[in-house]
């Protein structure tokens, strides 16, 4: 039987950070999480449930113990505190408890962490990424980020790239270990505990894999992957094995499937992956020219959008509409799917709440919904689109997602793989082209000739849009050096060492990222095999958020750099696939766009209440409230171009400032102004 587990989650600090983050904080991915790795038999979640009593019913919905912990001033709370002294009962009184996860990036929890493990208890720290302090990462037994359990990244950014060298290195360390020690090849579950004694901040769920083996095969240019029964061994790249070391154990190949041996209860279960997963997953590693059904595969799979089967996400689909028909405006986006997992479940249906909100963001994502001028959140009021007037165009219009995300990759349409793959029926080619036509419809894409591609006179789609101009221009002046590859695989390189550049050198960085966006370009136009427009958009959004960096922070030029802000955010929409997987680079990006208003002008807002980074709501109050009329000016007009292209980032903002803790006239004010800058 598994370890006993016990979570302990400091919800002021984690809810706080998901808010600036403009993140829809649920609890529910984090208990799935968990429960695949043992029994959670204790869950206390500690915060001001008066200053958070729109997050109340998702965590009651998820039976735990929410303990009331009253602030004692602003941004701190007494959380740290009561966690330590329960769980430390929990580890005197309850020896049949071997797990404790602390949610939280507060480094005050280190030294209970460390009397834990002295205790003989396994820790396991969750927390954000980007606010989790190094000496809590380190004190833990194992470390996940907040973000790779919520699910919020449908793609590798720049961040993750980087911890993926580091990861490398010390997967390279972890083998020189059992090298010295004389048992290579190791078996893949030892060579992780290796890893995870050696730093505890590593695990594969951080790079957006299931298991530990996917992580391996996708870098198995640094190792080599042998198999024995059932079970999974590694060794160096390297490594010789003679022909009499071990007559058992063979090479690793696509078809060596099957589930490998994973350490201790304390590690995550070693799910199967989806045999489309698979296929995808391995042919994107090993083969340079993949098939259009794998490249689709491989498109859908990255945007979550066939981890559902055709049947489940029909009826889960209808039942949305249903509901949504039966009540609308009456609940939430978050009411509305615990109502159905209750449904389910008087069914005997087990359907999980992660499933149904994979299958609504399919809907989502082609405004199947309507707020009513509110944000798209969990949390407020939602109707059916009122274009949409049936059952079958409410499935359409979600299903019509598909085959967009295609052709926002570049890629063509083969309506019977298309079939195949949706539908479970390749003959099924007249329901593609329905799906076709509606899209053709609402003016998202163009029909040529029988050939349908997105909006714009190019091929390039956005090479048409003005906001885009200055880029293209430095892409176009771009010389390439006549030795470099002109090559799709060049540019995912170079795009890999712009990551790891970016955090050291601006100017370095955003020339691996310009020579990037060019091959891409070339071979998109060119029609190169693996050459898509998902990643020249994604080259092009990384390369302006760079370029924007090196002007305004080392050069200084705030008002050079402002286009190149306004690039970015004109592709990193809410509901485009960039959206989340540059989900990190959000945040700070619409924060240092506004504080550049200061410094283009000489002046110096300042920093935050809580002595860090001002957050995107902080800094429009100051704008808005600032007698300082010339910054009141060219704020405002940076707020205008804001709003010209990426409107749902500006209501994002509002709603944050809506929500703030501290809500007063002030802040009512300050909503209210950008509202009005919207609507100008």
């Amino acid at each position: 039987m598994s370890d006993q587990i016990a979570l302990y989650v400091d919800f002021e600090n984690v809810a706080l950070w998901a808010e600036q983050e403009f993140l829809d904080l649920e609890l529910t991915p984090l208990m799935e999480y968990l429960q695949s790795r043992g029994p959670v038999v204790i869950k206390k979640v500690y915060g001001d449930w008066s200053r958070f009593v729109r997050y109340r019913e998702d965590l009651m919905n998820n039976t735990v113990d929410l303990i009331q912990v009253y602030s004692i001033r602003a941004g701190k709370n007494r959380a740290d505190i009561r966690m330590a002294l329960d769980a430390f009962e929990t580890a005197i009184n309850r020896p049949d408890v071997k797990i404790f996860v602390i949610v939280s990036g507060d480094s005050d929890f280190g030294p209970l962490v460390n009397k834990l493990r002295e205790y003989g208890r396994y820790t396991l720290g969750i927390g954000p990424r980007d606010v989790t302090h190094p000496l809590l990462v380190k004190a833990c037994d194992e470390f996940v980020y907040l973000e790779s359990i919520l699910d919020d990244s449908n793609g590798i950014h720049a961040q993750v790239v980087m911890d993926n060298a580091t990861a490398r290195s010390l997967l390279e360390k972890a083998l020189r270990v059992h090298e010295h020690r004389g048992d290579l090849p190791v078996l893949a579950a030892k060579l992780k505990q290796t890893m995870l004694m050696l730093d505890s901040a590593f695990n594969e769920t951080n790079y957006g894999y299931t298991q530990f083996k996917n992580w391996l095969e996708n870098n198995d240019d640094a190792v080599n992957l042998f198999v024995r029964g059932m079970q999974l061994y590694v060794a160096p790249k390297d490594f010789y094995i003679s022909s009499s070391f071990d007559v058992d154990l063979q090479p690793w190949t696509p078809a060596s499937t099957g589930r490998y041996e994973t350490p201790s209860a304390s590690l995550p279960a070693d799910d199967e992956r989806s045999s489309a997963g698979e296929e995808a997953h391995i042919v994107s590693t090993r083969d340079a020219n993949p098939s259009l059904r794998i490249q689709y595969k491989q498109i859908l799979n990255r945007l979550k959008m066939t981890s559902v089967d055709f049947a489940t996400r029909r009826d889960v689909l209808r039942d949305i509409y249903r509901a949504l028909t039966e009540k609308p405006g009456e609940r939430t986006t978050d009411e509305l799917l615990e109502h159905l997992c209750r449904t389910y479940e008087d069914q005997g249906v087990i359907r999980s709440k992660t499933t149904l909100r994979q299958i609504w963001q399919i809907g989502f994502r082609q405004h199947a919904f309507d707020y009513k001028g509110k944000v798209a959140s969990v949390h407020v009021p939602v109707w059916v689109n009122p274009e949409i007037e049936s059952e079958a165009e409410f499935v359409r219009r979600a299903e019509s997602g598909f085959v967009y995300a295609v052709l926002n990759a570049g890629l063509e349409i083969d309506a019977r793989e298309l079939a195949s793959i949706l539908l479970n029926d390749g003959e099924q080619v007249d329901y593609i082209q329905d799906l076709l036509d509606d899209l053709e419809a609402r003016d998202l894409i163009i029909n040529e000739n029988g050939r349908y591609r997105l909006p714009g006179q190019a091929i390039i789609p956005f090479q048409d849009d003005p906001v885009f101009a200055p880029v293209l221009l430095d892409i176009q002046g771009l010389q390439l050096p006549d030795n470099l590859p002109h090559t799709p695989e060049k540019a995912r390189s170079l795009a890999k060492t712009a990551m790891l550049q970016r955090s050291q050198d601006f100017a370095a960085s955003a020339r691996s990222y310009l020579c990037a966006c060019k091959l891409q370009l070339e071979g998109v136009e060119e029609n190169q095999p693996g050459a898509n427009l998902e990643e020249l958009r994604w080259y092009v959004a990384s390369y302006a958020s760079v370029k924007a960096g090196e002007l305004s922070q080392i050069h200084r030029d705030y008002a050079g750099s402002r286009p190149y802000y306004l690039a970015f955010f004109k592709l990193v929409q809410e509901d485009d696939p960039l959206w989340s997987r540059m989900r990190g680079l959000i945040n700070p990006m619409l924060s240092y766009y506004w504080i550049n208003a200061w410094r283009e002008l000489g002046l110096n807002m300042g920093h935050s209440g809580g002595g860090g980074a001002a957050s995107p709501a902080e800094i429009a109050v100051r704008a808005v409230t600032s007698d300082n009329q010339e910054l009141c000016t060219l704020w405002f007009d940076m707020t205008r171009q804001l709003a010209e292209v990426n409107p749902s980032l500006l209501r994002r903002v509002i709603n944050q400032i809506r929500l703030n803790r501290n809500d007063s006239p002030v802040n009512i004010q300050v909503a209210e102004t950008l509202e009005q800058l919207m609507m100008a």
